[in-house]
């Protein structure tokens, strides 16, 4: 066996960033006979959590400069004989891949979000490799011959021993209908409200997720309105760790997002074995429910409550549904699967 690959892995921080868990999942799973990973911080780094070895941890702020970043972050990879830097950075600059290039290092950034411009196609030309994980970000994004060569697409996984299908909670002639991820204006929960006017009496929702102040007064006030007080509880922020329990509570989970990726929450809806609705939110939530396996993709309000209908008088189709998720992403959604991908795509840089 050769000498081990240093992989430095990048994130803004671990407090807001929504690939904290992939690259905790990453981190924790790669294969230590190979690689010596890092982790570096921009913000917060005293809430880096406690999986992460003190001695692995880095921090550089972006706020001493352009200029200083760039320096600083070359001078650290030099130091530590990083061979790769993964980044999971959200922003379009090219901080990062000029820091690289001074240091001759490859730079490798995953792409998640569905924003584009000159600044992404500028960090993309400085980089290594790019791994994407919507499928039709090809087409969109990266079909330009000067970096068509260069991508890989990787979607996310879950662990599929921790969201699991569980035993369902008791509910007395209750449907309830659950919805994970922050209360704001992209996650659209309005559409949720406004379907839930023309459904059963014994329909109700749950939101989970950290609250936009000034949406969830928006929310407040046609839950007023419309006298749907008692069908509707906002639960607040949930922990990754107590998603599967809360689960259990779900007989679907709906996700009705303007814009999204390839949703995480969905992927651990399906795994635990609940029957999953989701907007066409940019591709990726259609690719994790091809061929209807695991849920429906619904267009519009009215699509989204004949859905609810339908899962709601047949309990054997809503049955059928999980049943499907969980296999579909035990065969191409786990985190061995994701992270063994990643571990080939590390070696052949």
């Amino acid at each position: 066996m050769g000498k081990k690959r240093n992989i430095l892995y990048t994130i803004p921080n671990f407090k807001t960033a929504g690939s904290q868990f992939v690259v905790l999942e990453l981190y924790k799973r790669i294969d230590r006979t190979f690689f010596q990973p890092y982790v570096l911080v921009e913000k917060f780094p005293a809430i880096v959590p406690d999986t992460i070895l003190i001695e692995e941890r880095l921090f550089i702020t972006e706020d001493i400069g352009t200029r200083s970043y760039i320096g600083k972050l070359a001078r650290l990879l030099n130091e530590k004989k990083i061979d790769v830097l993964h980044s999971w950075d959200y922003k379009s600059n090219s901080l990062e891949a000029l820091a690289c290039k001074k240091a001759g290092v490859k730079y490798l950034y995953t792409k998640k979000n569905n924003a584009w411009s000159k600044r992404w196609f500028a960090k993309s030309m400085l980089s290594s490799h790019v791994a994407y994980n919507n499928p039709e970000m090809k087409e969109r994004f990266f079909s330009n011959v000067f970096l068509k060569n260069k991508i890989s697409f990787i979607p996310h996984g879950v662990d599929t021993s921790v969201f699991k299908p569980l035993p369902k909670a008791t509910k007395e002639n209750k449907f309830v209908i659950g919805c994970i991820g922050v209360v704001g204006e992209n996650k659209n929960q309005l559409v949720l409200l406004e379907a839930l006017m023309e459904l059963p009496k014994n329909v109700y929702i749950q939101f989970y997720g950290t609250e936009d102040e000034m949406y969830k007064k928006k929310l407040d006030y046609f839950i007023a309105a419309n006298n749907l007080k008692d069908q509707v509880v906002f639960k607040g922020f949930i922990a990754n760790a107590h998603i599967p329990e809360v689960l259990t509570q779900f007989d679907v989970l709906v996700l009705a997002s303007k814009n999204e990726g390839l949703p995480l929450s969905i992927m651990e809806g399906m795994a635990c074995g609940v029957p999953v609705l989701s907007s066409d939110s940019g591709g990726g939530a259609r690719y994790l429910l091809k061929d209807n396996a695991g849920g429906y993709i619904f267009e519009n309000k009215n699509e989204l409550v004949l859905q609810l209908l339908q899962l709601y008088k047949n309990p054997e189709l809503k049955t059928a549904l999980g049943e499907q998720g969980r296999k579909r992403v035990e065969a191409h959604f786990s985190i061995e699967k994701e992270v063994n991908t990643y571990k080939e795509l590390y070696l052949s840089l």
